[in-house]
């Protein structure tokens, strides 16, 4: 009886031991495609859209890691579609500002590329002081539009061949706020407009429209400044004979801090030295 009940015990706990086993491997067999399709849609979440559900499994699962593949795939399309149109779009928006800007320097025989050119020079600066790359495309088309103001100049001031009266530069000043009315209406442009609307400001205070000082001027106007007066002096003006860079550079140091940022006239410095930044017709193109 005493070896019944031992066998009795034994057969009890083999078939418990194999119960157990069985169950531990069909739960896994059946959880980790679930488990791996958890952490592909966790994937695909994060913006991982290449990730994909390996196909194994009950009928049903397969079936919907099947599905969850396919629909991963489409995902994957139209957000690489969508880029392509997104960067479409942001080559035809600057298209547009490049053709804005040649459209204004045409007024001027004298400034014919210059929006191009100071456009240009401020990415320079802009990428010399490790702005990101978010703000050096603000102060790229901020720079590319600086001088969209002068849309709404007199001729006979723009193009006057010798200096201006104290009268006509008064007319001259409001440019910077003519630009800026200009641009506000236009939602996807309002980041850019103190480069517009400041970049005539100057550090102590001296500039115009609105006499800001110091850190009232914003980085973003404070860099096409620089630019600006670089390209004014390294090229002909009726005022003027263009300036070799070196002399420009001297000039724009002995302006440092009086109108011009110390950092950003620093950041000129650097480029120069280390040739990133040098007078050529290719800088013409933004």
């Amino acid at each position: 009886m005493k070896e019944l009940n031992t066998r009795a015990l034994t057969t009890v706990l083999v078939v418990t031991f194999v119960a157990l086993v069985l169950g531990y491997w069909l739960a896994v067999v059946i959880t980790a495609p679930i488990h791996n399709l958890a952490e592909s849609t966790r994937a695909i979440s994060r913006g991982e859209f290449h990730e994909r559900a390996s196909v194994r499994g009950a009928a049903e699962i397969s079936e919907l890691a099947e599905t969850f593949n396919k629909m991963a795939g489409d995902i994957e399309q139209y957000i690489d579609q969508l880029k392509q149109a997104a960067e479409e779009n942001r080559e035809l928006f600057i298209g547009s500002i490049r053709m804005l800007a040649a459209a204004i320097d045409e007024k001027d025989p004298y400034t014919r590329g210059h929006s191009g050119r100071v456009a240009k020079y401020s990415v320079i600066l802009a990428e010399a002081m490790d702005l990101p790359e978010e703000e050096v495309y603000r102060v790229r088309i901020s720079a590319l539009l600086h001088d969209v103001g002068k849309i709404g100049v007199d001729d006979r001031v723009l193009k006057k061949p010798g200096e201006l009266t104290p009268e006509e530069f008064e007319l001259m000043k409001q440019h910077p706020v003519k630009g800026a009315n200009i641009i506000r209406p236009v939602a996807k442009l309002r980041e850019m407009l103190p480069g517009i609307e400041l970049h005539h400001e100057s550090l102590n205070g001296t500039g115009y429209p609105y006499g800001l000082k110091g850190d009232e001027i914003p980085l973003m106007a404070r860099i096409i400044a620089v630019a600006d007066t670089l390209d004014a002096m390294t090229t002909n003006r009726p005022y003027q004979a263009a300036m070799d860079l070196e002399v420009a550079i001297e000039r724009v140091r002995s302006l440092t801090p009086k109108k011009f940022d110390p950092a950003v006239a620093d950041a000129l410095y650097r480029a120069v030295e280390q040739g990133k930044l040098r007078l050529t017709p290719q800088m013409i193109e933004v």
